[in-house]
């Protein structure tokens, strides 16, 4: 976790060697920002105008990059997603893997310029070539709409090789975008990877992301069956009253899951099956070198 106390120690730290490139990336279907976003798109510009370079990739510009880039994926995976959002999503795995810097959304703004948590982040680890940063959501591990990193980290390189196994259909348009590139197939991933001192992984604490960022009106995406899904969690403390009808919804959605969507479980397993057998694989090769000592 980097807590505020960290911007304290090291936001003034000499001597420490730039690692983050000094780039903002942000995303929108067009070079005509929506006038709802003004404020926020302004205030990331102005506020870092001096320090950094600033990246609008336009749909166009998104799938040229990838397409140059990540052809593999572009080919069998990029293009074949059904919602834009998906490509979005899966695009900053590209450009931060590619070039690093900082990816926000559209609709977060800046509250203070972002050379001091750059700056904090590099010195927090200044032996490792691999930093990368996430703010926490505070309870379900951490968001995707504001993410530092090093060009080259393995972690988005983790992220690009497994995007194919989770392109999906999972029954619901919120589950589809959640899984297959959003957050929920981030925070699955984060569970596989081994963070190390050379591969740094960060977690921004709520009260370190709010020195640097604002969240205004987003979630363009969102259809009918995402504001019901989220309409039913924020209830979820009335439903548990009706045990019967709780139970009976959630055997409902497991059995039309299983039915229509076994392979997406099977997908699902096959990663946490190769990673085992990686970790198995890397531990015989320790034992075998130790014998020979």
């Amino acid at each position: 976790m980097v807590e505020e106390t960290d911007l304290t120690r090291f936001v003034n730290a000499t001597g420490v060697r730039r690692r983050i490139p000094r780039l903002i990336h942000q995303t929108w279907r067009t070079n005509n920002v929506p006038l709802q976003w003004n404020a926020s798109h302004y205030s990331v510009i102005t506020k870092n105008v001096n320090e950094f370079k600033h990246y609008l990739w336009t749909d166009e510009k998104m799938h040229a990059f990838v397409r140059k880039h990540e052809p593999e994926f572009y080919k069998n995976t990029y293009i074949t997603y059904k919602y834009n959002i998906q490509r979005a999503d899966s695009f900053r795995n590209v450009v931060l893997y590619h070039l690093g810097g900082i990816y926000i959304d559209m609709d977060s703004g800046c509250n203070r310029p972002f050379k001091d948590l750059l700056a904090t982040l590099e010195a927090l680890d200044p032996d490792s070539p691999h930093l990368l940063a996430f703010p926490t959501d505070d309870g379900f591990g951490f968001l995707i709409d504001f993410i530092v990193s090093t060009a080259g980290h393995p972690f988005h390189k983790q992220l690009i090789s497994r995007l194919h196994l989770f392109n999906y259909n999972f029954l619901f348009h919120y589950l589809t975008v959640y899984m297959s590139a959003g957050p929920l197939y981030v925070i699955i991933q984060e569970r596989l990877f081994k963070s190390s001192e050379q591969q740094a992984v960060r977690i921004l604490t709520s009260t370190v992301t709010d020195c640097f960022v604002w969240r205004g009106e987003g979630r363009t995406w969102h259809t009918l069956d995402d504001k019901v899904l989220l309409y039913i969690y924020s209830k979820g403390h009335r439903i548990y009253r009706q045990p019967k009808l709780f139970v009976i919804a959630i055997v409902i959605i497991c059995i039309l899951t299983l039915f229509f969507k076994w392979d997406r479980a099977y997908a699902v397993l096959w990663v946490w099956i190769r990673d085992a057998e990686f970790k198995f694989k890397k531990f015989i090769k320790s034992v075998a070198k130790f014998s020979k000592i």
